[in-house]
């Protein structure tokens, strides 16, 4: 595993504590449906905008590296150009050109689940916490 691969899953690793933290910082002020509801949003909004943003810093990366494998700026890949390309050269075009599902995944599906990771999440510390204030009480 490369180290920047190791450093992704560590970022989607930690995006996982994202919704216990929010409601961490949001149930101390405030205990409400109001205060659910901005923890499901707040903490879906930082899960998708990192992603989202990983996703478009990667798009202009490889897009600059498609964009020196044109030797001649004529906007098309000759066969004399694509015979000067080397092996990580390749790998960047397949990247850039075939690479649909990243793009469908960072822009469609992630915010999706990360509102349902969210809820779940969500409706989990607070309910951990009732239960906890609950057996404070009793």
């Amino acid at each position: 595993m490369e180290p920047v691969q190791i450093f992704y899953a560590a970022i989607y690793f930690l995006l996982l504590g994202v919704p216990f933290v929010v409601a961490y910082w949001v149930r101390k002020r405030a205990v409400s449906l109001r205060s659910f509801s901005l923890v499901v949003v707040v903490s879906a909004a930082i899960m998708s905008g990192v992603v989202i943003v990983q996703w478009l810093g990667y798009d202009i990366y490889l897009g600059y590296r498609v964009a020196s494998l044109d030797r001649d700026g004529d906007g098309f890949w000759t066969a004399e150009e694509t015979a000067t390309w080397s092996a990580s050269d390749q790998k960047y075009m397949d990247a850039y050109i075939g690479d649909g599902g990243r793009n469908v995944f960072a822009a469609i599906i992630f915010p999706i689940l990360s509102v349902i990771y969210s809820l779940l999440a969500s409706l989990l510390y607070f309910y951990i916490a009732w239960f906890i204030s609950r057996r404070k009480n009793a």
